[in-house]
């Protein structure tokens, strides 16, 4: 999933971008970060699943849980 940008940054650093700006203990959305993603490349070739995935293993990471909340 290392799709880059036009100004070179990577899917992975848009996505740790939305889960390190929760506060620690806090919880990153789905939704929230897939729409964030989308809206800086729609033309990205990354599926919601490869995002969520990314999501599920990165945040726990940095201390935050996980809201599933695509489908609301």
């Amino acid at each position: 999933m290392n799709v880059k940008t036009t100004n070179g940054r990577t899917v992975e650093d848009l996505v740790m971008e939305v889960i390190e700006a929760a506060p620690y203990g806090g919880i990153v959305s789905v939704k929230a970060t897939i729409a964030a993603v989308r809206e800086d490349g729609p033309h990205w070739e990354v599926t919601d699943c490869d995002l969520i995935e990314f999501i599920v293993e990165a945040a726990p990471a940095f201390g935050h849980a996980v809201a599933f909340d695509q489908r609301e």
